[in-house]
């Protein structure tokens, strides 16, 4: 297979008259044939109309095929070219709109090529459809044409014009939450600190008496070694929950508190998957305490046993012996499952649990030393914070302190405590820099723009007497001609017949 990716117009799509599904369109030889898709009933021969003129049409997923797409991006075009050893060359024009379901568009946005893979080979298997070596350099290409992220538009097609006792998407609803605005944050932060002197412990303890089981530092056990590895706790070792919901109150009532702004979470969510392991330096962090606070979720994983997405948009951690104890949380909406709170219940919800509930104990990452992760899930969510933390201390973040809410800044007044401030990260914008007259002439003329994708440079000198070492990231950006057209392209090689390989 060859993928080429450009930025030519689209090609207008065509479906099936007869059972309104969109068609594959294949070009062999200059002509088009059309085929209805590998999901597709195929008890009628395809009957092509653009899909403007389709009255009936039954949109699906173009990653994984779920029915009732709720979204629709703008990738550059790609053309697929199948060696089939038999008829020569077959190009597969897949135009540049696909349309997603909530899962499948959740994975787009945050350009997570691998997690399309995994869902879209996963609903595959259930029909006989392509396998993960066929959709892999597919969805790769995909984003390698597209170098921003494509912008989310509702689909108005199935979800409204779909009768009421015909079935949904098989994906969970996303929960609904408020956004954490920065003047709230120190209210937020001390209703944390009260859920883990309260109701923290239940909270845990409910789920062990349900057989989960819980990640806690190791030198809080018993005869433990300072450096001892994170420690398992179950139902039957529950006495270290005191020590750690005491700790976590700590970490969070000494935290700084920091709020990201979209254009940063966007750029840390992006540069998380440069990242080559999980691992951190102390002089790569920006406070030895904190709880920072995303605008948007910098991380969507979805929970194993029901299939519900869950939005991370905050993480605390505080010190532990050689290292630091990290924590994510969602939105305490989420507990709710999607169920509409009304303002009385929403007002409980925030005395009982407040604005944020933890999605696990946490991890403990070591200085200087990698993490192996036990899921690609929480290898992403750690890789997110790390990219955010590294990002923070670079000169692309432009940090503000802002005073809280009057109403926030009264009370710890009463509370005869410091008035509270909010670390506010915005991105900073770069500069360009007028260059230097010279009257000698370059010899290379470049014709074209093109995009230089970011990366991390190991090893830079920083501290006193730049005797410290830490990683910097170098932003992503377009180079050459500001009038010079714009050329992105990407080609995947796969040798042999794709009908006939198998996924090893």
């Amino acid at each position: 297979m060859v993928i080429h990716g450009d930025l030519q117009p689209a090609v207008e799509g065509y479906g099936c008259a007869t059972c309104g599904v969109p068609l594959t369109v294949i070009t062999a030889q200059g002509e088009k044939a059309f085929l209805h898709p590998a999901r597709s009933p195929e008890d009628h021969e395809p009957q092509p109309v653009p899909l403007a003129q389709l009255t009936n049409m039954q949109l699906v997923c173009d990653f994984c095929s779920a029915p009732d797409p709720v979204a629709s991006f703008t990738f550059g075009k790609l053309d697929v070219a199948m060696t089939t050893g038999e008829a020569g060359m077959q190009m597969h024009n897949l135009g540049s709109s696909w349309a997603a379901c909530e899962s499948c568009a959740c994975l787009v946005e945050r350009r997570d090529a691998e997690g399309l893979t995994q869902r879209s080979h996963k609903r595959a298997r259930r029909r006989g459809g392509p396998g993960a070596h066929i959709l892999r350099p597919l969805h790769q290409a995909l984003f390698a044409a597209t170098p921003g992220t494509p912008v989310r538009r509702p689909l108005a097609s199935s979800a409204t014009t779909r009768p009421a006792d015909s079935p949904a998407t098989d994906a969970p609803a996303a929960p609904e939450f408020r956004t954490l605005r920065p003047q709230m944050l120190p209210k937020v932060r001390d209703r944390l600190v009260r859920f883990w002197r309260t109701s923290g412990r239940n909270h845990l303890l409910d789920a062990l008496t349900a057989g989960e089981t819980y990640k806690v530092p190791g030198h809080m056990l018993p005869g433990a070694a300072l450096d001892a590895p994170a420690a398992t706790v179950d139902a039957d070792n529950t006495e270290p929950m005191r020590q750690y919901t005491a700790l976590m109150a700590n970490h969070v009532e000494n935290a700084r508190i920091f709020w990201i702004d979209p254009d940063f979470t966007t750029l840390a969510a992006h540069a998380a998957r440069d990242l080559p392991d999980v691992r951190i330096e102390s002089v790569e962090m920006p406070a030895p305490d904190g709880l920072l606070i995303w605008h948007t979720p910098i991380y969507r994983p979805t929970e194993p046993q029901t299939g519900v997405t869950v939005p991370i948009i905050a993480a605390q951690w505080g010190p532990v012996p050689g290292g630091v104890w990290v924590t994510f949380y969602t939105p305490a909406e989420v507990l709710t499952q999607g169920r509409q709170l009304t303002e009385r219940q929403l007002q409980e919800l925030r005395e009982h649990i407040g604005w944020l509930a933890p999605v696990s104990t946490g991890a403990g990452l070591r200085f200087g030393q990698p993490y192996a992760p036990a899921s690609e899930q929480t290898r992403l969510m750690l890789c997110s914070l790390i990219a955010t933390w590294i990002l923070t201390t670079q000169p692309d973040a432009e940090i503000t302190d802002e005073p809280a809410d009057k109403a926030t800044r009264k009370a710890y007044q009463r509370a005869n405590r410091p008035a509270p401030l909010v670390r506010i990260v915005r991105l900073r914008r770069k500069q360009q820099t007028p260059r230097a007259t010279s009257d000698k002439k370059s010899t290379r003329v470049y014709t074209r723009r093109w995009w230089v994708p970011g990366f991390f440079r190991e090893n830079q000198p920083c501290g006193p007497g730049r005797t410290l070492r830490r990683r910097t990231y170098v932003r992503g950006h377009v180079k050459g001609p500001a009038d010079a057209p714009l050329i992105l392209t990407d080609r995947v090689h796969v040798l042999g017949d794709p009908t006939n390989q198998h996924e090893q």
